[in-house]
């Protein structure tokens, strides 16, 4: 708690959910454009995911899928320069989140706040690492079986912020940058099913209601689950600050 308190744990969650929210809707509208080019296999993916959700019991959340890809019908015949540059926002909006959250993770970790172009370099690479470790394994245990997704998307998320932390600190050692992930992955679970149950409390009622709650629950789950990044560095902190204390009187 004194790591977090002291490294401004909130703010720095803030500017990571800021960044966050600026990519979420390109994103979904360039993955929309890019999925209806790809026909029956998309179909599959989408029955598949369905499946995924009915399995874990967020029917809702199927039921939300499915109006957004009704809603998502008009934007994927846009002409492709709006696709494209609505991924180019995604991309860029991605890069400023994974920077902000490697800054933030410094911060609480008490380490000093490098130089602007090796925070967009590092956000840079951390995007490129990430990506494959999320979406990779996920999609494969979506297509073979989608009982396995739930377990394969948290040990993804687990390596996705263990390598946040790690890629923020490298010097550190990996085993905090491990342990610190798998708290933001704990963390980010628990913020999704509380969203999810919100989702439900949405569904069903009116446009507005739908709009405005929604809305506020989709932010608020943005930054609950940004704060997981920064508890995490602060968990692997307090490991730094007790490796640091133990090996300093052998030194």
């Amino acid at each position: 708690m004194s790591c977090w308190r002291e490294g401004e744990g909130g703010t720095g969650a803030a500017e990571i959910a800021f960044w966050s929210a600026v990519s979420l809707f390109p994103a979904a509208v360039a993955a929309a454009a890019i999925a209806s080019t790809i026909g029956a296999v998309s179909d599959r993916i989408a029955d598949r995911f369905n499946e995924w959700l009915a399995d874990a019991g967020q029917s809702a959340l199927g039921d939300v899928d499915s109006t957004i890809g009704d809603e998502f019908a008009a934007v994927v015949s846009a002409p492709p320069a709006a696709t494209s540059i609505a991924a180019a926002v995604a991309v860029w909006g991605t890069m400023r989140a994974a920077a902000a959250a490697c800054r933030a993770v410094r911060r609480v970790r008490g380490e000093s706040r490098r130089s602007w172009w090796l925070e967009r370099f590092t956000g840079f690479w951390l995007l490129a690492g990430a990506l494959p470790l999320i979406a990779g394994p996920t999609a494969i245990a979506v297509w073979v079986d989608p009982r396995l997704a739930p377990v394969v998307g948290f040990l993804a998320v687990v390596a996705v912020f263990s390598l946040v932390q790690k890629m923020a600190c490298p010097r550190r050692p990996l085993r905090h940058a491990v342990i610190g992930g798998l708290v933001s992955a704990l963390w980010f679970s628990a913020a999704s099913a509380i969203a999810a149950v919100a989702v439900n409390w949405t569904v069903g009622g009116t446009a507005v209601t739908v709009a405005t709650t929604g809305t506020l629950a989709a932010l608020s789950w943005l930054w609950v689950a940004a704060c997981g990044v920064t508890a995490g560095a602060a968990v692997a902190g307090a490991l730094d600050q007790r490796t640091g204390a133990t090996e300093a009187p052998t030194g």
